[in-house]
Order: C-alpha cells, then sequence, then structure tokens
C-alpha cells in the first residue's frame, strides 16, 4: 500500500523529500492500526480520535510534548492519506476531510481584498516622483509588489530571484525552490510586463551601475539584507492603504484567495509550500476582510 501511495504522491507532484516524509508518517498510522486492530480501509472518526490523541501526547527527544504545529502536519499527512484510499475506491469517504486541528500560532492577518491588493499595485507610484533616489527605484520596486500580489512570493525568495528565471515571451516566471519551500512556473499577469520588460532591459542596468553590483540577480544588492529594498516598499504602500502592514500580510491576502478558488493541493504547489498542514492555515483564517474580492486569482496555467 505504501508504494502505491508514493507513487499517488509523485503523479499529484510532491517533492521526493516530502514523499520520504509522508511515507514515514503514514506507516507509523499503519503500524498502529495493526496494534489496535482497526482496518484502515474501514476506520470511523470516532477511531481516528484515538489516534489523533496518541499524536498529541508523543513527546519529543527532549521528552517535551510535540508542538500544535507538528501535531498538525502528521494530521494533514494522514489527511492525504485518506484521500488516496478514496482515489482507489478503498473507501468511500474521506473520515477527517473537512475535520481540522486547531493549531495556535501567531497566523493573524487583517487580510486584504483582490480589489485591495490590484489597488496597491496600480497605485504604486512611478512618474512624476518627489523622490531624492534614482527614478529606477520606484520601478523596481512596482516589480517587485507585483511579484508579490500576483504571484505571492516571499522576500527570501526574492532575493534569490535571478534574471534568467523570467520569461516574458511565454510570460511565465520560474520561481525557485529555498530550504523551505518547492519550486514552481507561474503565469506573469499581462499588467506586470509593462514594468517588468522597462525595468530588465533599462532600470536594472542603472541600479547595477548606481551600486557597483554586476550579478544574476534580478534584484541587484551591495548588502545581504534585502529587507534595505522592502522597507522602503512597505512605508509607501502604508500610505496608499492604511490596512497595510508588511509584505507577509500581503502574501497571505493572495494564498488565501488561492485557497478559496482552488483545492488545497492546487494552493499548495502555486505557492511552492511544502507541508499540507502548512496550508491549511489559509483555510481556516477569518475570510470576512475579503468579502469585496469578487474576482479571483488564476496565475497558475
Amino acid at each position: 500500500m505504501l508504494d502505491s501511495f508514493k507513487t499517488y504522491l509523485l503523479k499529484h507532484e510532491f517533492a521526493n523529500t516530502t514523499i520520504d516524509s509522508y511515507c514515514k508518517t503514514v506507516k507509523r498510522f499503519l503500524t498502529w492500526c495493526n496494534q489496535v486492530d482497526y482496518d484502515v480501509e474501514m476506520i470511523t472518526y470516532t477511531q481516528w480520535l484515538d489516534y489523533q490523541q496518541l499524536i498529541k501526547s508523543k513527546t519529543n527527544r527532549v521528552g517535551s510534548l510535540l508542538k500544535d504545529r507538528s501535531v498538525g502536519h502528521d494530521i494533514g499527512v494522514i489527511r492525504v492519506f485518506f484521500d488516496f484510499l478514496v482515489f482507489e475506491d478503498l473507501r468511500n469517504l474521506n473520515p477527517i476531510k473537512d475535520k481540522f486541528y486547531k493549531v495556535d500560532s501567531d497566523f493573524y492577518h487583517d487580510l486584504l481584498s483582490e480589489i485591495e491588493l490590484h489597488e496597491l499595485y496600480i497605485s504604486y507610484p512611478t512618474l512624476d516622483l518627489n523622490h531624492p533616489k534614482c527614478p529606477s527605484v520606484a520601478i523596481r520596486n512596482k516589480v517587485i509588489i507585483g511579484l508579490v500580489v500576483f504571484q505571492a512570493i516571499n522576500t527570501t525568495t526574492l532575493s534569490k530571484l535571478n534574471v534568467e528565471h523570467i520569461d516574458l515571451g511565454k510570460k511565465k516566471i520560474h520561481i525557485p525552490g529555498t530550504s523551505r519551500s518547492n519550486s514552481r512556473v507561474l503565469k506573469l499577469e499581462d499588467v506586470q510586463l509593462i514594468h517588468l520588460r522597462q525595468y530588465l532591459e533599462h532600470d536594472r542596468a542603472i541600479l547595477q551601475t548606481k551600486i557597483n553590483c554586476h550579478t544574476e540577480a534580478l534584484f541587484p544588492l551591495n548588502t545581504p539584507r534585502f529587507s534595505s529594498i522592502t522597507s522602503d516598499i512597505t512605508r509607501k504602500l502604508k500610505t496608499l492603504n492604511l490596512k497595510v502592514t508588511n509584505l507577509k500580510q500581503i502574501r497571505a491576502s493572495v494564498i488565501t484567495l488561492w485557497v478559496q478558488a482552488h483545492d488545497l493541493r492546487r494552493a499548495q504547489i502555486m505557492c511552492g509550500i511544502r507541508y499540507i498542514s502548512s496550508i491549511e492555515k489559509y483555510q481556516r483564517t477569518d475570510l470576512d476582510s475579503l468579502e469585496e474580492a469578487t474576482l479571483l486569482f488564476h496565475p497558475m496555467q
């Protein structure tokens, strides 16, 4: 059964390291089912709660209880396994399909609607600037805002982007993986292309000369602190919309919209999040702040 589960994960484009981790978790669950004489193809939600309680009572190497995030991850993996059993016609229903373990975390954002996200990008000024810095900085910043608003790219990944990752002809961006995220290819929105093209053909070279940094980085920088760029961007965005707190809030708003528009697995691929338990928190976010989002993003084709 584990071999078939591994094939299922491969077909659904899970990373190899993730597949190994998921199989280990499922193997522990199957061992427990055998020990308590539960048929995994017939196990009920009430019986499942026994295993959830077992996970919650587990301890780590130093004898402390597992953190809620770790418990939520294990439960998320078993949820995927039940989906696999349904897919294989070994079960009629996933007993924990809509059951989520509440994870205590600091993930609370006053989310922005899609309209508000679009307005942030459109309203960010690049002309008639009353600003002492090089005008090319404004174009660069607008490009960065677009990559957060339309592709939900975080600052760590932004700092690792190279020119070769942008394909204007195909209107695509290849987003490389990091130690905490998977690689993916997303569509570039038409509204982004004009500023991306200007930046690549003109403004990026100006900035390279200005700071004497001639690497292949999409956003050249002569300091390891990418926040030297994003702090300026955040300050300006706060003047455009008083609800804005930081770029993490914007990314969270975009991902929440994706989760609304697609199933969890597709949204997980689109934002590069490695673990299903990490994407589930966006499903549990208070969605009332997104009532204005009548249109939905479709950045992946």
